[in-house]
């Protein structure tokens, strides 16, 4: 009997659990897409539909971790709601089960959604961020994946320091190509051309622009002046010219907490630089470059605990859920929706209280983290050792 009653419990939670994890996913994914993909879309409409998917390939994982324990959570209130509503649950502890027994399979799916939970947010999530930002905003992922996406079709660009860029856009090439290189204010370059190609060189990590029929004007000396005073024409049939990304190469090597692999971050956090494999730069280390500089550091300790903390939500959850779904006594979707969204509230905004005083060490950051998760659990543990008594 115990074995058909664990079944039914998990089919009924499992069920639910998959039906919120779809609709939340939907809702967020489609979020993305209109915050993200059609800002791009509206500056370089020829984004193809394989770039579309990539990003939605993306976009799950980091949605999934969030989706995740609150659908479990969701899941778990309407399940016992529902159960001590049509009294199921008081034929189940007629039956002599105890509280503790009939919940046994939420324990179960619990470990289940916990270990896909550690999962995503230790080594998927951060993954996902590093490539979906790229694929976003880098100009050296848009060059590499194709270079053409640079350029926007009749517009300026000044994405690239020191460089302004115009061009139509024809059939897959680039018509009456403009190009103005400058240092500082003043101009040292200018070329026109008729047509114009990009590639991108990855062992030189430069754009090489090769120009057709260019008119190029270049500045003479190095001597302040005019520049159309003191520049020197030419006609040339072709012009290569190479636009080195080195510079923002280094600018993208940043250190960002929360794009880290979960070992990377580890390492930083228990031993600092020494002996780790990423580019730190100096505005991170201690002037004798031997030890991280301390907001650094707790920013760092702050994330790591953010993650461990945040993947064992599903266990909080799973502890406030049963008592509360059990207490509330309520079957309707909306109910358990609206006391999910509740908890949520009340969870994230302790968590973004600690994140918001993540570069602030003696506040502790990392370890106010866990206060959701604590105060959580410790109520659920009341309210659980209650309801078994009744």
């Amino acid at each position: 009997m115990t074995r058909i009653l664990d079944r039914y419990v998990a089919r009924q939670i499992m069920t639910a659990a998959i039906f919120a994890i779809c609709i939340l996913l939907i809702i967020l994914i489609l979020g993305n897409l209109f915050k993200d993909i059609l800002t791009e879309l509206a500056d370089r409409p020829e984004l193809d539909l394989k770039f579309v998917l990539k990003f939605v390939g993306l976009v799950i994982p980091m949605t999934l971790g969030i989706a995740i324990p609150f659908s479990f959570l969701t899941a778990i209130l309407l399940t016992f709601g529902k159960l001590s509503a049509d009294s199921e649950l008081v034929s189940m502890r007629m039956a002599g089960q105890s509280m503790a027994r009939i919940s046994m399979p939420v324990w179960g799916i619990t470990l289940f959604f916990t270990a896909i939970c550690a999962w995503i947010n230790l080594s998927l999530m951060p993954w996902a961020k590093t490539e979906g930002e790229g694929m976003k905003g880098t100009l050296i992922n848009r060059a590499k994946e194709s270079p053409l996406m640079l350029i926007q079709d009749e517009k300026v660009m000044s994405d690239v320091p020191g460089y302004l860029i115009y061009a139509k856009k024809r059939d897959g090439q680039l018509d009456d190509f403009q190009i103005v290189h400058s240092k500082g204010a003043e101009p040292v370059a200018i070329a026109l051309a008729k047509h114009a190609d990009f590639t991108f060189d990855p062992e030189k990590n430069e754009l090489v622009v090769d120009m057709e029929a260019a008119n190029l004007l270049t500045k003479r000396g190095n001597q302040a002046g005019a520049f159309t005073q003191d520049s020197a024409p030419a006609f040339v049939d072709r012009l290569p010219m190479g636009i080195s990304f080195a510079h923002l190469s280094r600018q993208e090597k940043r250190l960002q907490p929360e794009n880290l692999a979960f070992f990377d971050l580890l390492h930083l956090v228990m031993h600092g630089p020494k002996g780790s494999k990423l580019v730190l730069q100096d505005e991170v280390l201690t002037d004798d470059r031997i030890a991280l500089k301390p907001k650094v550091k707790t920013s760092l300790e702050t994330e790591l605990s953010m993650r461990l903390a945040f993947s064992m939500s599903c266990i909080t959850f799973a502890l406030i859920g049963v008592p509360l779904g059990i207490t509330a006594q309520r079957k309707e979707t909306t109910a358990g929706f609206g006391m999910a969204l509740g908890i949520g509230a009340i969870y994230f905004a302790l968590l973004n209280f600690a994140l918001i005083q993540r570069e602030s060490p003696e506040l502790y950051p990392h370890i106010l983290v866990w206060l959701p998760n604590i105060i959580f659990i410790s109520l659920g543990l009341f309210l659980f050792i209650r309801v078994s008594r009744k």
